[in-house]
Formats: structure tokens, C-alpha cells, sequence
């Protein structure tokens, strides 16, 4: 290879190398995040489910365990109205990243719920993951948000 071939080359390559991605998230947008996991958490504790919603994008796919995906917002108010009354509920947020206008955060969650036509209550515990994207409002809405338990499946 002669060297005039070989230079353009080589500048693609540097030029490539030098591109910087996305900034990580910055201290105020990993904080704003935190406030909207814990005024979710709020909301749920109080069966404020359409607050609750308000903080999902229009377009959220929500991932419940062992039932199918509920898409969009209007689906997951309905379906947060049908979920049994609960006793306590906790959210443990363990860690907030991303970059740009993307986040997710990783927790865990603790709740008691009494199940249609049981009389006691039944207590679960597990763990969660979101994704939030930056709205152009500046707001961290979640848009994808997936718990399992932490307990083995009932036969």
C-alpha cells in the first residue's frame, strides 16, 4: 500500500476514535431520577394510580411477571386499578447509570397485597429494572419497567 492510499486511511480511523458517545448522566439527572422513583413509590402506597401512570410515558411497556406486557399508559393504569389492595409497598433504588437521555435504574421491592378471595395477606419480595428516557420537558418518564420475584414459582 502506497502511503497516499494509506493516509486516508489512517484519518477515518483516528477521526472514528476520537468521537466521543453520549455524557453520563450528571449528578441533577441521576437525583431527578431518584425523586420520581420515590414520588412512584409514594403514589402506589397511597392507590394513586393515575398519578402513579402520569410518571410512564404514553407509550411505557410494562413487563409484570408471569402475565403478558401491558402497552402504554392507559393499559398500565388499568391494570395497576386491578392489582390487589396493597398492604405496604417499598422500592430500593440500588443503582442509577446511562448516558445521554437514557437511564436505568436497578432496585429491589418489597410488598403485601391480600389476593382475590384470600384472607391474609401475602408478602413478596424482588427486584426490578427501568429504563427512563429524557422527555423534551426535561422530566425522566420510565418507559420500559420489568419486577420478578425473588420467590420460587407456585405448582
Amino acid at each position: 500500500m502506497s502511503m497516499r492510499s494509506t493516509l486516508p486511511l489512517l484519518l477515518v480511523s483516528v477521526a472514528a476514535g476520537c468521537q466521543q458517545g453520549a455524557a453520563p448522566l450528571s449528578p441533577a439527572d441521576q437525583q431527578a431520577i431518584r425523586v420520581a422513583v420515590d414520588s412512584f413509590t409514594q403514589r402506589v402506597k397511597r392507590a394513586d394510580w393515575p398519578g402513579a401512570a402520569a410518571l410512564y410515558s404514553a407509550d411505557v411497556h410494562f413487563m409484570p411477571p408471569n402475565q403478558p406486557a401491558v402497552e402504554g399508559r392507559d393499559a398500565l393504569l388499568a391494570w395497576m386499578k386491578a392489582f390487589p389492595p396493597l398492604g405496604s409497598f417499598n422500592l430500593t433504588v440500588d443503582e442509577v447509570s446511562g448516558e445521554g437521555n437514557v437511564a436505568y435504574v436497578r432496585g429491589h421491592y418489597s410488598m403485601t397485597f391480600t389476593p382475590p378471595g384470600a384472607k391474609t395477606p401475602v408478602a413478596d419480595a424482588g427486584k426490578f429494572l427501568e429504563v427512563h428516557r429524557r422527555a423534551a420537558d426535561g422530566t425522566w418518564p420510565n418507559v420500559a419497567d420489568m419486577f420478578n420475584s425473588d420467590k420460587p414459582p407456585a405448582h
